[in-house]
């Protein structure tokens, strides 16, 4: 097969987790023979380019983290290169199948055209809200700042843009055919408030190299001392991703003299922002000795750094698709105690696979933290529970498996419908 990627985000250039699944799915896909090329955007580089297997050309609709109006004045000249770029790549590369990933922050044009280009061999990998929910534009001029005058501004300023995006919206409304979904909550999701039909989707669960992340060696009893835990989080430094929660469940630990061995390692980067807010409470809460921040970490040091830690916290508000970081923690022998906003659920079971807790709830994080770490025969329980699920259910071999097979029927199908005509 030749296969078209089409995402926003593409390594190295990260924000979070579904872009590094992109990549792993591209290269096994070229291991099993296949043809590949990603198209993605220009993020964190100065320059468009050209790389062996790669098109960094498309240009995201806003900052990232702050959006700034003015970047709504080159929406028209970004949309027109970005379908450019869209189209060349379509027409150079002749793919018999593409496979649209992350398209937060870019134009709903881009996948449209690519409908238009190839009917009915357009399949999308969806982890996220992106097909019902609002743009950067829309969001940012449809809220209420916080300075009147700036309000008086927006409110004379804002119809002219948000009727732009509106009759683009009309415009590149999507078919959405073929969709795959990271979980049955993206699924469900998608069905209530994008109008997917459900016969147009199918769930294939996002997987890990449970191969790479095996457990540490057990201590001399197998068990980690009573009042003692090695607490991680890893990913995005962003608000809805909960991390103060765990920050004030340490607070709320330090009270207690027989957690002294409780501690908390923070990997990753985000809203500088936020990451300042985090900083603070820890200095507030007097936590500098027992939690420390260590920002990003490069993805091929993540196996051997796990194995260094008991406990992933996974303190998430937002609806989380199914995040790759839970899976990883489970593989590499770490329990899990974090929330089940979104498709958590269908990995993490409280009691079974690991403990769970209330999103902002850091009362509940702090009592689960203390109970797992007064009791090592649950840690055993919960760690083999773990891990043992995630070898079943959610290995990478098992979704290229199914991805593949799914991409095959779509090309056979069109062929078929082609045929018949």
């Amino acid at each position: 097969m030749r296969i078209l990627f089409i995402s926003a985000f593409y390594p190295p250039q990260v924000v979070g987790g579904w872009e590094q699944l992109v990549q792993d799915i591209n290269h096994r896909l070229q291991a099993r023979g296949h043809t590949t090329r990603v198209l993605t955007s220009t993020h964190g580089i100065d320059t468009p380019t050209h790389e062996a297997d790669v098109g960094r050309l498309l240009t995201l609709e806003s900052n990232i983290y702050n959006y700034q109006p003015r970047q709504f004045l080159g929406h028209k000249r970004r949309l027109k290169q970005n379908l450019e770029h869209t189209r060349q790549t379509i027409e150079r590369f002749r793919p018999d199948v593409i496979f649209i990933h992350v398209m937060w922050n870019l134009s709903r044009g881009i996948a449209w055209l690519a409908e238009q280009l190839c009917p009915g061999r357009v399949v999308y990998y969806v982890a996220n809200d992106w097909p019902h929910a609002i743009d950067p534009h829309t969001a940012y001029w449809c809220d209420q700042a916080e300075r009147p005058l700036l309000n008086i501004a927006k409110s004379v300023i804002a119809p002219i843009p948000l009727k732009i995006v509106a009759e683009e919206n009309r415009t590149f409304n999507l078919k959405f055919d073929h969709v795959l979904c990271v979980s049955q909550a993206v699924k469900n999701d998608l069905g209530r408030n994008a109008g997917i039909a459900p016969e147009n989707m199918s769930v294939v669960y996002n997987g890990v190299e449970t191969d790479l992340f095996v457990p540490p060696e057990p201590t001399p009893n197998g068990q980690t001392e009573p009042g003692a835990l090695s607490l991680v989080y890893a990913g995005s430094l962003v608000t809805h991703k909960g991390v103060h929660t765990a920050i004030q469940a340490m607070a709320i630990l330090a009270k207690n003299p027989e957690l002294d061995g409780v501690t908390l390692t923070i990997i990753g980067g985000g809203h500088p922002d936020y990451e300042a807010y985090l900083k603070k409470l820890v200095i507030e809460a007097n936590l500098t000795q027992r939690v420390k921040f260590v920002g990003r970490v490069p993805r091929e040091e993540m196996p051997a750094l796990l194995q260094k830690f008991d406990v992933l916290i996974f303190p998430s508000i937002w609806e989380e698709p199914l995040a790759r970081m839970t899976q990883e923690a489970m593989a590499a022998g770490l329990v899990v105690i974090g929330t089940l906003t979104g498709g958590t659920g269908e990995l993490l079971v409280e009691n079974e696979t690991g403990l769970t807790f209330e999103p902002e709830d850091p009362n509940k994080l702090a009592q689960q933290i203390e109970r797992l770490s007064l009791d090592p025969a649950l840690q055993s329980t919960l760690r083999k529970n773990g891990r043992d699920t995630v070898i079943a259910r959610f290995d990478l071999c098992r979704m290229i498996d199914e991805i593949e097979t799914y991409l095959t029927r779509v090309i056979e199908n069109h062929q078929n419908t082609v045929a018949s005509r």
